[in-house]
């Protein structure tokens, strides 16, 4: 399986991975995907093996050096000699198709190749037409395996949480005043450089966060490493202070997740690993397609899903909770 973008495409691959493995139980089943999304993946009981690669536009090494990790990859991957190697993506992409033409595969199936990158058709002897547009990313990899004759129904996402992550977040809650009787909701306060329209203002993230603090159960602040002066200032004067969970571990992050009653954060990766761990959440939604991304397979409240998240009020994600915690459907009123 070669599935070279992000974590949370990654994670809504999982459930294909978790058919091919129903289905043909004896075969060595491995996955190619690059570094950024290694943890999304990594110890899925369905796979025999990893392969993980740099890409060099994550500047985790020099372009030089980012090609020679990925040649040694690809060197090992020739090794295994795999009967089929299978590109999930809901369209053609020129890395993913060469990465699958290189890895040597007898069989290599994939979205077809249009228009201009028709000429990198052959990349592919199994091409496959693309999913139909408004499908779900979970059903548009699924569909690919229709055409090697596999058409299950898919299950959720999964993720592996170890344990040494989970026992991080146990540290964390014996050292601060929280409930031992009711799981905190867990809140992520992030911001995107490069999607305006997915940030929150700072003064409603520190009135969401005092006022789920004072709530049984309380709340944990989770955000990106780098973010904790950020943080530090909108939490500033805040009684009580909620506690707060930071890790470079996307694992660690998972955790949490998992440790929480739910989760409140913007689109993003971070609602597919709540998805995976299985926890009901409330997402602050900006303009991606609600039918290809929203959680999947977990209990969850969409808010907003017109444009910019930063008209959404802070009444209406505590509603929105409320819902989500009785039960209820989106915009259901509580009486």
């Amino acid at each position: 399986m070669v599935r070279n973008d992000n974590i949370g495409d990654v994670l809504c691959t999982t459930p294909a991975i978790q058919a091919l493995r129903d289905a043909f139980p004896q075969a060595h089943l491995a996955a190619l995907v690059c570094t950024l999304s290694q943890s999304a993946i990594e110890g899925h009981p369905a796979l025999d093996e990893l392969f993980v690669y740099p890409k060099a536009k994550h500047r985790h090494y020099g372009k030089v050096e980012s090609f020679r990790r990925m040649a040694s990859m690809l060197a090992q991957v020739r090794r295994r000699r795999f009967d089929l190697a299978v590109a999930f993506r809901d369209s053609f992409s020129n890395s993913q198709a060469w990465l699958t033409y290189a890895s040597g595969a007898r069989w290599r199936l994939g979205p077809e190749a249009r228009g201009k990158k028709k000429r990198w058709g052959f990349y592919y002897n199994l091409p496959a037409p693309w999913p139909p547009k408004k499908d779900h990313e979970v059903l548009r990899c699924m569909s690919l395996l229709r055409h090697i004759g596999l058409d299950s129904p898919p299950g959720r996402l999964y993720l592996k949480v170890p344990e040494e992550s989970r026992a991080k977040v146990a540290e964390l809650f014996a050292t601060c005043p929280l409930d031992p009787a009711r799981p905190p909701v867990v809140l992520n306060i992030t911001r995107w450089a490069y999607r305006p329209g997915c940030t929150w203002p700072d003064a409603k993230y520190r009135r969401l966060a005092g006022e789920l603090a004072k709530r049984p159960g309380g709340v944990v602040i989770t955000h990106a490493p780098g973010d904790e002066a950020w943080v530090g200032a909108i939490l500033q004067g805040l009684e009580p202070k909620p506690p707060v969970f930071c890790s470079p571990s996307l694992k660690d992050f998972a955790a949490m997740i998992a440790a929480g009653r739910a989760f409140i954060t913007p689109e993003g990766g971070p609602m597919h690993f709540a998805a995976a761990v299985h926890k009901p959440q409330v997402v602050l939604w900006s303009s991606t397609p609600l039918y290809n991304w929203r959680p999947w397979g977990v209990d969850c409240q969409i808010l907003g899903a017109t444009g910019p998240i930063e008209p959404i009020e802070v009444e209406e994600v505590l509603a929105a909770l409320e819902r989500l915690e009785q039960g209820r459907k989106p915009g259901e009123a509580i009486p």
